[in-house]
């Protein structure tokens, strides 16, 4: 009975900080960037007057983050299998079960202080003006920036128009 119970807790916790991170991680607060190489917008880049070198400095924080982002996640999920294995024993081990939670929480913020340190390079490249600039920008957009064709990214006519609501009303940066 306790050990179903305390499966359920987790699995409860689980799911409930998935969905806690997925609702919280798609906006720009003042610690998210927007989501993507949003620097490779034309309109964005334009309007922040970002030079050729800081792209290609953010295309290497980029780069450098997602490397980090996909290792750590991987450590997640294996920690996740080693607790479903601690919970599903037979001798059931609460001490194994809370130090492995432990580690995985551990894990969690090794992923959150990860996304935080590329949002503080991000910062220090573009610093304060242009840095609350993008903010203002990806606010007064509603946070909704879709990378595709003719969304964002540039097409054959290179304008990389944001395209926003049902009625694919067109809106781009800095206007």
């Amino acid at each position: 009975m306790k050990k179903s119970i305390l499966f359920t807790c987790v699995c409860v916790f689980l799911i409930s900080s998935t969905g806690f991170a997925k609702m919280h991680g798609g906006g720009f607060s003042g610690d998210r960037l927007p989501p993507g190489k949003w620097w490779h917008m034309p309109k964005v880049a334009e309007s922040l007057k970002l030079t050729a070198e800081e792209k290609t400095r953010l295309d290497t924080l980029f780069l450098n983050n997602r490397k980090a982002m996909i290792s750590l996640k991987g450590e997640m999920a294996t920690q996740r299998l080693d607790l479903e294995v601690i919970m599903e024993k037979e001798n059931f081990d609460e001490a194994a079960a809370m130090d492995q939670f432990t580690t995985m929480q551990d894990s969690g913020q090794k992923m959150w202080k990860q996304k935080f340190q590329f949002l503080i390079e991000v910062r220090k490249l573009l610093g304060k003006d242009r840095f609350m600039q993008l903010k203002t920008q990806f606010q007064q957009h509603g946070g909704r920036h879709k990378m595709g064709k003719g969304m964002g990214r540039p097409g054959p006519d290179g304008d990389g128009e944001m395209l926003q609501g049902k009625g694919k009303k067109k809106w781009g940066w800095g206007q």
